[in-house]
């Protein structure tokens, strides 16, 4: 995959530069509000995850490389943060040696935080449907170059178990690489100064949450609470092309 990327910056290029000779190619910078939140596809029977979009910045550099008057290609490199909060309840049973009859099964609710920064690649087609119009899809390469991920849980059920043992926390697993789809639109409010907006959605996993506890279904078994997470996000930019 990262062959193949590689491929496409090169062609990408390649092409600016043979472009430059027969229309013009513009240059720019970009900035702007990414709206970040994710999808997630739960482990079988388990609950899924309540989700909180994350507010993230997204910039870098921008070009318009026209292949007639109403056809462009509008690579993006840019630096976006991505992520979401979301939570999830579980049950563990606790392991216990009072003689007493007691319920030790407990459930608890957690907060989790994920923070994400890509440097991501967009090789966007654009239609001008007239002058202060164009209409944008194409698809999106996330290189993935920070994470944060924080977990917290609380009790939420009404006894507090006796001689316990607190259970091991949450974690997450990255994935180095997003591949997403772009679909959106720009409105020019100049020839150099314009409006971009979009809708992200990933097409792979980005990463897993993992959460592994003791129930009490089938004697005292392990389950594992598993949440696969698909970025998704609305960015709202400016550019301006020199």
């Amino acid at each position: 995959m990262k062959k193949i990327t590689l491929l496409i910056i090169v062609a990408i290029l390649s092409f600016g530069a043979n472009a430059q000779s027969l229309l013009a190619t513009k240059y720019g910078i970009k900035v702007g509000l990414n709206i970040a939140n994710v999808t997630s596809n739960p482990n079988e029977g388990v609950k899924n995850i309540e989700t909180t979009p994350l507010l993230g910045v997204a910039g870098g550099f921008y070009m318009e490389i026209a292949f007639n008057d109403k056809w462009y290609i509008k690579p993006e490199l840019l630096y976006v943060q991505k992520g979401a909060s979301f939570n999830y309840d579980y049950k563990h049973k606790w392991d216990s040696i009072s003689l007493n009859n007691v319920n030790n099964l407990d459930a608890y609710a957690t907060t989790n935080s994920l923070k994400l920064a890509y440097v991501e690649l967009n090789p966007t087609i654009s239609y001008k449907a007239s002058d202060k119009l164009a209409l944008n899809f194409g698809p999106s390469v996330s290189f993935l170059i920070n994470e944060d991920y924080k977990f917290n849980e609380k009790i939420s059920s009404n006894d507090t178990p006796l001689n316990a043992v607190e259970p091991t926390p949450g974690t997450y697993e990255s994935e180095d690489l997003d591949v997403s789809l772009n679909l959106g639109l720009s409105y020019y409010i100049t020839e150099n100064f314009l409006v971009d907006a979009r809708v992200n959605t990933g097409l792979m996993k980005v990463g897993t949450v993992n959460k592994i506890t003791s129930i009490e279904e089938h004697g005292n078994e392990k389950k594992e609470y598993n949440y696969e997470l698909n970025n998704k996000a609305i960015v709202l930019s400016f550019a301006y092309l020199f």
